[in-house]
């Protein structure tokens, strides 16, 4: 008699059995399933630069059923989850939207906060984007369209930049207004704004996570750089005049960069004859380490234990803030309390004699092929971060494989002179970034995979800020309801935002 058809089964007449359909067959050789078919062919991308594009969602959709949610394999046989996939497809063909009449505001620094302002209404939550230029200025922008425009302010109505290729314009981005008084200018030009202090009680006590900000100025021919604390955890009235800059630091040097621990508790900024801590809460100031060499950049490390210098003559060091120093309530760290650069060295050789140190502290140095301008660390791992340098060069460390360089790189920039920013996104998985060529790209971090390259005639982008979203912070807005994704991007020729699809 033939054998039953059993659901989910299939009978072998050599073997006399029966074996489930799920899953290989017993015997049969495993192979990798094929990969999905190739995104159709799209425009080349603009001269000088090469770029792959992600694959489409549909097609995405289709790996998913087929081989499930897991490892997807791309054409060049690496490894990536579907959520990341379906990332690179929404970074792949971004929209970007001008804001009129801001030229000059957002040339060196952006940052978003969250605060409480007092409006005839009553008190309501805001996201605030502060912006910094090189003419010193700071200014305050309300977004969103949880509050309604007054008498007072200006409205700044945004405009199409650039529409990906093949799709409709989208929905009309809602105003950003600012109002219409002079903000404070400082004496010089501003170097960074680093927000900090992500859960501060306002004035009200309704526990709303308003911020403050770190400002740091460049400092001038007739006086030096200086640190100033920006804070919005008191309530702003609506003309947005009421915040306060409290200064904290005043040195007699250029201060060329500025970071905040993680924590909110101490501060560290470079200058042209090394690099300084300061502890917020007791405004007490000590050396950090000593260099002939400018410090452009730093960054804290996800524990806040350590930070990372990057020197104007290539070098990154990476400086353990544990150890003891002595404190300097005000003016500039004291030359004879300057303590030697710590890098992070293993446990069995803390207690080497000096000069054994200073060689190990030679070798544990990383080295880039010209100026460090700008770092990025991750949080998912604290061993990895990002670096650029002003030859065009990106490139991904690890802290313990220090020795080996860079273990990623990230190629298509086009740089000599200029600043080269980075900023990562909140899921870590994208890196952003603009040089000379007046081109924005991005990158797959993990693959190091040019996922985008627009460029924008004279328009050099300088600054970036990656916000993470605030659905449910401070109310719907427009500017995260319809979009994967957004981020802020400053030049001299003004303000513009970007979204994915």
């Amino acid at each position: 008699m033939p054998p039953k058809e059993l659901p989910g089964f299939y009978y072998d007449p050599e073997k006399n059995r029966y074996f489930p359909i799920k899953g290989p067959i017993p015997g049969a050789a495993t192979r990798r399933p094929p990969a999905p078919a190739p995104a159709p062919p799209t425009p080349p991308p603009a001269a000088g630069c090469s770029r792959k594009r992600a694959r489409r969602p549909d097609l995405l959709l289709s790996a998913r059923e087929m081989y499930g949610g897991g490892v997807i394999f791309s054409g060049t046989n690496t490894r990536s989850t579907f959520k990341q996939q379906c990332q690179y497809a929404q970074a792949s063909q971004p929209m970007a939207w001008k804001y009129q009449a801001t030229a000059s505001v957002a040339d060196k620094a952006l940052e978003e906060l969250n605060a409480m302002v007092q409006t005839p209404q009553g008190l309501r939550e805001s996201r605030m984007l502060v912006t910094g230029s090189t003419n010193g200025s700071v200014r305050l922008y309300r977004l969103g369209s949880a509050l309604k425009y007054f008498g007072n302010d200006i409205e700044f109505l945004p405009q199409p930049a650039w529409t990906p290729v093949g799709k409709h314009k989208s929905a009309t981005l809602p105003s950003i207004c600012s109002a219409e008084a002079f903000f404070p200018t400082f004496s010089s030009s501003i170097t960074c704004i680093k927000k900090f202090g992500l859960h501060v009680p306002d004035a009200s006590n309704t526990n709303t996570p308003v911020q403050r900000a770190l400002v740091a100025t460049l400092g001038s021919g007739e006086s030096g750089g200086s640190v100033y604390i920006m804070d919005l955890s008191d309530t702003i009235d609506s003309s947005l005049e009421s915040w306060t800059a409290c200064r904290v630091a005043s040195l007699d040097r250029t201060v060329w960069t500025a970071d905040c621990s993680p924590d909110g508790t101490r501060a560290a900024f470079g200058m042209d004859y090394g690099a300084a801590l300061l502890d917020l809460e007791t405004r007490g100031l000590s050396w950090l380490c000593r260099s002939k060499s400018d410090i452009l950049s730093q960054k804290f490390v996800h524990s806040g234990n350590v930070v990372l210098c990057g020197l104007r003559n290539g070098n990154i060091v990476p400086v353990d803030v544990r150890q003891k120093h002595q404190n300097h309530p005000t003016g500039a760290p004291s030359p004879s309390t300057a303590r030697r650069t710590v890098p992070m060295l293993p446990r069995r050789r803390q207690g080497t004699q000096r000069n054994q140190d200073d060689k190990v502290k030679c070798s544990r140095d990383i080295s880039m092929s010209s100026a460090v301008c700008s770092l990025a660390t991750l949080s998912s791992d604290e061993n990895y971060f990002l670096g650029s340098s002003m030859d065009g060069s990106i490139k991904l460390f690890d802290l313990r494989l220090i020795q080996k360089g860079g273990i990623q790189s990230y190629e298509g920039h086009v740089n000599s002179h200029t600043h080269l920013p980075l900023v990562v996104d909140p899921s870590e998985t994208l890196l952003m970034s603009g040089g000379e060529d007046c081109t924005v790209r991005i990158w797959s971090i993990k693959t190091g995979e040019l996922i985008f390259a627009q460029c924008v005639p004279n328009t050099l982008f300088t600054a970036f800020c990656w916000p993470k979203s605030s659905h449910g912070l401070c109310g719907p807005s427009l500017f995260d309801e319809n979009h994967s994704w957004g981020a802020w991007l400053g030049s001299r020729d003004g303000l513009f935002y970007m979204h994915g699809t």
